[in-house]
């Protein structure tokens, strides 16, 4: 895990390889919604199966950056296993898991009779008419799977994968128009689903060679949202646990990263301080977020109250020399970049960076002082070699 989390800390060159195959993938989905209410519906199947090609499932912003650190460079797998865990947490997960471990283990009908038990006592539960319509439809029992996905529907309207596979059991009778309103349904609840676009798409074309008249109205999703509360939540227990993620984030070049990578990394930060509100630590990290983000007088805010729980955090000392030295705070700077040193931060880079504030403040004796200790710690540091044979001969 150690090595990992460096590689991360380095670069964040996975990080930022998964967050531009989302922003091209969205592009496919938006493309392939254009296509379908145009008509194009062979064009706009392939721009959604390239989304699809590129990992991406409609899964929020906030929860796919919890899977990138949950997962660890496996950030789509990951990605899944979150959207599980959020759908068995609204389930009676013990019946449902061990119905299907009996299924796995070559025990069919149990599986569907424990299923039925369920529903026997909790006849109002939609995932036990879902799970029950997917395993008929698995022994092609079409015709008791529909009617199960349908109910499952009359509970919870909003059942994505129910709606789903009624379409398919359309489908599978040869029913396309029918697939086509249970899928144009389903679309219009969740646009940025890829899957969704492609199966419309077949649909569409399929009811077109049956020579009916097909028109799509298929709803364009929303620019990217930071909303997703689940994965906020997600996120900020894994950061909440090991905050240094983080700098994989802020490892990226500003003009490659959406803002709302750092909106969002913010709502996390904030709901992991109200948890842990006397972690370093983390109030550091939100400050650098909001450092990253312009904001810079609550980022100098943030990095003080790390400072006030621990005198000697030496990242939040350095991190306020820097911003007091962008917002011409010099003296502060100084002062703080001073009491970093003291602190045990003894770097070639520090002591760089008091020796342009003492410069800057006329100090030139102490700046003297300092860019001879960075070249001490660090013999081939070019800038401080500049910088001394710069200053006034003494």
């Amino acid at each position: 895990m150690q090595n990992t989390k460096a590689a991360y800390r380095t670069d964040g060159s996975e990080l930022l390889d998964t967050l531009r195959r989302r922003y091209v993938a969205r592009d496919h989905v938006r493309r392939g919604v254009c296509l379908l209410n145009a008509g194009q519906f062979v064009e706009a199947e392939a721009c959604f199966n390239q989304a699809l090609s590129l990992g991406y499932k409609g899964e929020s912003l906030p929860t796919l950056l919890a899977a990138c650190l949950m997962g660890r460079n496996k950030p789509q797998e990951a990605a899944a296993k979150l959207g599980e865990s959020v759908e068995h947490d609204a389930t009676p997960r013990a019946r449902i898991r061990h119905a299907l471990a009996l299924w796995s283990s070559g025990r069919q009908d149990d599986a569907i009779a424990s299923l039925r038990e369920g529903l026997r006592q909790d006849p109002e539960n939609p995932e036990f008419h879902f799970q029950i319509g997917v395993l008929l439809a698995t022994q092609e029992n079409y015709e008791e799977a529909e009617l199960r996905f349908t109910q499952a529907l009359n509970i919870d309207r909003d059942h994505k994968d129910a709606l789903l596979n009624l379409a398919l059991c359309c489908g599978i009778r040869s029913a396309p128009n029918e697939a086509l309103a249970h899928l144009q349904r389903a679309q219009a609840r969740h646009p940025e689903d890829p899957r969704l676009g492609a199966l419309l798409a077949q649909a569409a074309k399929a009811a077109q060679q049956q020579g009916q008249a097909v028109r799509v109205r298929a709803d364009m999703p929303d620019h990217e949202s930071d909303s997703d509360n689940r994965g906020i939540g997600q996120l900020s227990k894994i950061i909440g646990a090991e905050p240094d993620f983080v700098d994989a984030f802020l490892s990226i070049h500003a003009e490659v990263v959406d803002s709302r990578v750092f909106s969002v990394l913010i709502k996390a930060l904030t709901l992991a301080i109200r948890i842990h509100p006397d972690h370093p630590e983390l109030h550091h990290q939100r400050g650098r977020v909001l450092a990253r983000l312009g904001r810079s007088s609550e980022a100098i805010d943030e990095n003080e109250r790390a400072v006030a729980l621990d005198p000697s955090f030496t990242k939040a000392l350095i991190e306020l020399g820097k911003l007091f030295r962008d917002t011409d705070r010099n003296s502060d700077a100084a002062a703080r970049l001073e009491q970093a040193v003291a602190a045990g931060a003894d770097y070639a880079d520090v002591h760089f960076l008091l020796g342009n504030l003492y410069h800057r403040q006329g100090l030139v004796t102490r700046a003297r002082t300092a860019y001879k200790r960075a070249l001490v710690l660090n013999s081939n540091y070019q800038a401080a070699v500049s910088a001394l044979d710069s200053l006034p001969v003494a």
